[in-house]
């Protein structure tokens, strides 16, 4: 089962520790001008699983900062999410 931050709280200090020991990248949606709320909503939902309400709320942060992480991945697994996006026509990157 997936978990997101809405549905559990995580100290500073797990997080910190999760990422030293995971190795975690971010991986970034960028806003465009072609694809549409729906589109990148339902890309969230069906790609990383998100809820339709954090879907929503990411792709308003994605369209008012121009960007958003939208996960945090081990490196392999956050290619593949990418690649995904690029597959639906939306701009994808990874960062450490």
């Amino acid at each position: 089962m997936t978990q997101t931050l809405e549905s559990m709280v995580i100290s500073e200090e797990d997080v910190e520790k999760l990422v030293d020991e995971e190795d975690l990248w971010a991986v970034l949606v960028w806003n465009d001008d072609v694809n549409t709320f729906a589109h990148v909503i339902k890309a969230l939902i069906e790609i990383l699983n998100h809820s339709l309400a954090r879907a929503e709320q990411l792709a308003d942060r994605i369209h008012t900062a121009g960007k958003a992480v939208v996960a945090l991945r081990p490196k392999e697994e956050a290619a593949v999410v990418v690649r995904r996006f690029h597959g639906r026509g939306i701009q994808a990157t990874m960062e450490r």
